[in-house]
């Protein structure tokens, strides 16, 4: 199944950038996409991530994952998922953080670019300011923005800093709830995620979509999932954009984009229908700032 997903991806939808991490399937996407993506792996952009914020820690996952995906170096590295001042504190100690395993292996080019995913807006803005990275991945999405106050804030500092924003979860309705999604088993320990992930996913329950798979509600109408898209490819500041994580509504999304030289606009018309869309829906943001919960979810 992998490795006719990258060969359509690649051959079919022109696709050439993949991200992974660890805690997909606690080491099972990134042992799957490896050998799927080898014989195509010098005309790609490969990204990964890891949620260990030690030195020690993260230098171990950095090569775990280099021999999972069969490669001697990746195009980006993130640090995975932060939502507490404890995480960026831990990151970013010049003793022991996570900071210094990704500059040696950046030095050492096994790794070209550092960034880092996050919920937390003040979080994401802080290791913006830090200096010391290339890319945000972040919530750049259409609910969560309107109707969560999530976004602008980062937006404007990865402007500011010269910082790649790369738009999480832009095809995303909002947040399944416990009659809409499955509830997900957490298994007593994990191979390739840290203990205090595994804590986290106890008090803040996740659920997954029957359908789809993911643990959000994806748009699944194609055309207003392209409008979502669009939104997000947009905003200024916005360099790529993660479609939904889910094949099923892939495609669509590499049509309308396939060829193009500039990304297309949307209509004030377009907009505004969007906004009485998800009003009408009455949906929770994926994202949203009303209280902690807001932030913890999985990436």
């Amino acid at each position: 199944i992998a490795n006719a997903a990258v060969r359509h991806a690649i051959q079919d939808l022109q696709i050439q950038y993949f991200d992974v991490a660890p805690e997909y399937g606690d080491g099972v996407a990134q042992e799957r996409l490896g050998p799927a993506l080898h014989p195509y792996r010098q005309h790609v952009f490969l990204a990964a991530k890891t949620m260990y914020r030690t030195e020690r820690e993260s230098k171990q996952d950095l090569e775990n994952t280099l021999n999972a995906l069969q490669t001697d170096h990746l195009d980006l590295y993130q640090f995975h998922s932060i939502s507490t001042q404890e995480d960026v504190d831990q990151i970013l100690n010049k003793e022991n953080g996570a900071m210094n395993t990704f500059q040696l292996a950046k030095a050492q080019g096994k790794i070209r670019a550092i960034g880092f995913s996050a919920h937390s807006e003040p979080m994401a803005v802080q290791m913006i300011q830090s200096g010391l990275v290339d890319t945000c991945m972040f919530p750049i999405n259409f609910v969560a923005y309107h109707y969560g106050g999530i976004g602008q804030k980062v937006l404007d500092a990865a402007i500011e800093h010269g910082v790649g924003v790369i738009a999480l979860k832009s095809g995303a309705r909002g947040r399944l709830t416990s009659q809409s999604g499955e509830a997900v088993t957490v298994p007593k320990k994990f191979h390739h995620i840290p203990e205090w992930k595994r804590q986290e996913m106890i008090h803040y329950p996740v659920v997954t979509s029957p359908k789809y798979y993911t643990w959000y509600e994806p748009e699944d109408d194609p055309e207003e999932l392209n409008k979502l898209v669009l939104w997000a490819l947009n905003q200024r500041g916005v360099t790529a954009v993660l479609p939904p994580g889910t094949m099923e509504l892939l495609d669509g999304i590499a049509d309308m984009l396939r060829g193009e030289s500039e990304v297309p606009m949307l209509s004030e018309e377009d907009v505004e229908g969007m906004k009485r869309r998800y009003e009408e829906m009455d949906i929770v943001p994926i994202f949203h700032n009303r209280t902690v919960s807001g932030t913890k979810v999985s990436t």
